[in-house]
């Protein structure tokens, strides 16, 4: 079998939706199957090639669909240059995809408007729900196998009249070797990339919003004017704008000594300072997104990375997550997070025992596995 995996995106993207795709894809490669990644062919900032970018070996095809690309001048024409832009690889894939017979061939998108005019078999893997049901119902409904990342999407497609065996729960993964390769002690790590020695570090890693959503860094800053001062809060990922955003909310809180914004890191790097992390946090509020569709990258490199987790207490998180292998806190609630941080600080006992718990779970969530259900569910 083949797989064509379409997905329209700026690829390499400091976003983590561009990693997940290069892992599924380097996974099913590396389960024997043959994969080709179609993606647009747009304008890049990012010149390195999606192989060298996320470090990865070239064992699967990368090609580049001709688009109208105004994404460039998005400033100009607003969100005209989206729907110009996602039409034209539409129309292009289904030109390409024609060239090419339907017999073992099995295209494989997260993008419901990329298969929208698909006239074969497909398989879907879906990350949110839309509001614009009628149209995404359509995608559902044709789909050959539908990949749902949380148990919560799976139950709100069944409730569409999609049939549930033909929907499997696979969440997110994680490189377990690339974080068993960074073995160095925490307060050498922590002198490593300049951070604070001899306090308590509570980290945020990964991207400050999505889809221009709040995802909770705002919680964690008005939890640390009822914490000790030894507490500090890391928040790694951020655009330049979204850092000065959060530090204005610091200084109006009179905490901005105890916060540390760093920008956007390469992979290997956050992989460091989320081992050098004396607690790691997912204070995601209680928004349909978070709470039933998210599976987030960070949730499982966290677990991976050996340090005790604290978040927030929705059911998204909960499906991967339990009270033996992390410390929970009420979503939006400043004070409750204060608790569980302290807690942690308080006992490297409780600590030690959450940790070592996520590390044994998490050994079930590794990209090959993940490859590995996905292909078992879908193969004819």
């Amino acid at each position: 079998m083949k797989i064509i995996y379409i997905t329209n995106s700026r690829i390499p993207t400091e976003k983590a939706h561009g990693f997940q795709v290069m892992k599924t894809c380097e996974a099913f490669s590396n389960a024997g199957v043959k994969v080709e990644l179609w993606l647009p062919k747009r304008f890049n900032p990012i010149k390195e090639t999606p192989f060298d970018y996320y470090g990865l070996r070239r064992i699967f095809e990368i090609k580049k669909i001709p688009v109208l690309d105004f994404m460039p001048l998005e400033k100009i024409f607003g969100r005209l240059a989206n729907w110009i832009e996602s039409l034209s690889f539409a129309v292009f894939i289904k030109i390409y995809l024609a060239k090419i017979g339907k017999e073992d061939v099995l295209v494989y998108s997260r993008d419901p408007f990329s298969l929208m005019f698909l006239n074969r078999k497909y398989v879907f893997e879906i990350h949110s729900f839309s509001k614009n049901i009628y149209w995404h119902k359509r995608v559902w409904r044709r789909a050959y196998r539908i990949v749902a990342i949380t148990q919560g999407l799976k139950n709100l497609l069944i409730k569409q009249g999609i049939k549930a065996e033909k929907i499997i729960v696979a969440p997110d993964g994680v490189d377990l070797g690339a974080f068993d390769a960074i073995n160095q002690p925490k307060e050498e790590l922590k002198l490593e990339l300049g951070l604070p020695t001899g306090d308590f570090l509570v980290g945020y890693i990964g991207r400050f919003k999505t889809l221009a959503m709040e995802k909770g860094l705002k919680t964690m800053i008005e939890a640390l004017p009822l914490l000790e001062k030894d507490i500090k809060m890391i928040f790694v990922g951020g655009e330049e704008s979204e850092i000065k955003e959060y530090k204005n909310l610091a200084n109006r809180l009179n905490v901005s000594n105890q916060c540390l914004f760093i920008n956007y890191q390469p992979y290997l790097k956050v992989i460091k300072y989320t081992k050098a992390m004396d607690a790691l946090a997912i204070p995601f509020p209680n928004e349909p997104h978070y709470a039933f569709y998210a599976s987030p990258l960070k949730l499982f490199e966290y677990m991976a990375s050996g340090r005790p987790i604290i978040a927030s207490d929705l059911p998204a998180l909960k499906e991967i997550l339990d009270d033996k292998n992390a410390l929970f806190f009420e979503a939006g609630n400043a004070a409750d997070l204060a608790r569980a941080v302290k807690m942690l600080k308080a006992s490297q006992m409780l600590g030690y025992h959450l940790s070592q718990q996520a590390l044994a779970d998490v050994r079930q969530y590794t990209w090959a596995n993940r490859a590995r259900n996905i292909l078992n569910f879908i193969k004819p």
